[in-house]
């Protein structure tokens, strides 16, 4: 069955350059510019496996859309920049998946998807 990822970046260019990817992969993959933006998409779309989320994004924080959603999301992984312990720590505790820094390594992306799509928390 097709699996559908929600992907919230606020970097158009990564954002496209992920789509492409999860595309050639075989997912369906559903964009958002914000964290209100997926808020509003998850609201409307129960077709959802998995979201992929920046945590720098405007707006809404990553680890703001992870409390907003905590109860309506499916599995999250964090897309972030900065590997910190401490975030990951952080965003594990609100309920994140995984967590991958960028630049992101398409290998490294596509296992941690197929293992949250398998049912294995990754962090």
């Amino acid at each position: 069955m097709l699996k559908t990822v929600l992907l919230v970046e606020d970097d158009k260019s990564f954002r496209g350059s992920l789509r492409k990817l999860l595309e050639k992969e075989g997912i369906r993959v559903l964009e958002a510019f914000s964290g209100e933006e997926g808020i509003e998409i998850l609201k409307s779309d129960r077709m959802i496996d998995l979201v992929l989320l920046d945590l720098s994004l405007g707006g809404i924080t990553g680890m703001e859309f992870l409390e907003k959603t905590r109860e309506i999301a499916p599995p999250v992984i964090m897309l972030t920049a900065f590997t910190e312990l401490e975030n990951c720590i952080h965003a594990a505790g609100k309920g994140a998946a995984g967590f991958i820094p960028k630049p992101v390594k398409r290998q490294e992306l596509m296992k941690l998807i197929h293992q949250v799509f398998d049912g294995r928390k990754c962090v």
